[in-house]
């Protein structure tokens, strides 16, 4: 099972569980329609897109690439012009994301586990064109993409 369809496999796990949960002071309502809401329009795909179509779509739409890996990854090696935010830091960084709710915005991280929580906080804050990069950049590397340093 690929991990991002464990992510979404948890989080269908825990809206299952939700309705009774909701009681308990320690779960905000907002988070549990917030994760309803996201959960119950999420297509077959899981709002994922391989390495080419990221590729082609940062050739076209200029989209926000969010590279959640840590420095230490950044440092060894990253897609030219991605935004470094560690994911541990991606409730800081939201002063700095794009204006417009609809802007193109993808998350990468190495083989795509920490990608994919970061884009489904991202669409649970309102953002609604965010895809999270199948495979990360071990899959970036694999496809013969380039990367710098």
């Amino acid at each position: 099972m690929k991990r991002t369809h464990l992510i979404a496999l948890v989080l269908v796990a825990a809206l299952a569980f939700a309705t009774p949960v909701v009681a308990r002071e320690w779960i905000q309502k907002p988070f549990v329609t917030a994760a309803e809401q996201m959960l119950a329009t999420m297509p077959a795909d899981f709002y994922q897109m391989d390495p080419t179509a990221v590729q082609r779509l940062m050739e076209t739409a200029k989209p926000l690439v969010l590279d959640v890996r840590e420095k230490a990854e950044w440092d060894a090696e990253r897609i030219a012009g991605a935004t470094h935010v560690p994911i541990r830091d991606l409730a800081k960084f939201v002063e700095q994301l794009p204006d417009s709710k609809g802007a193109p915005i993808v998350t990468v991280c190495k083989i795509g586990y920490r990608a994919g929580i970061a884009m489904t906080l991202l669409r649970m804050w309102g953002y609604t064109n965010v895809r999270a990069m199948r495979g990360g950049m071990d899959a970036w590397k694999a496809a013969g993409l380039p990367v710098t340093k």
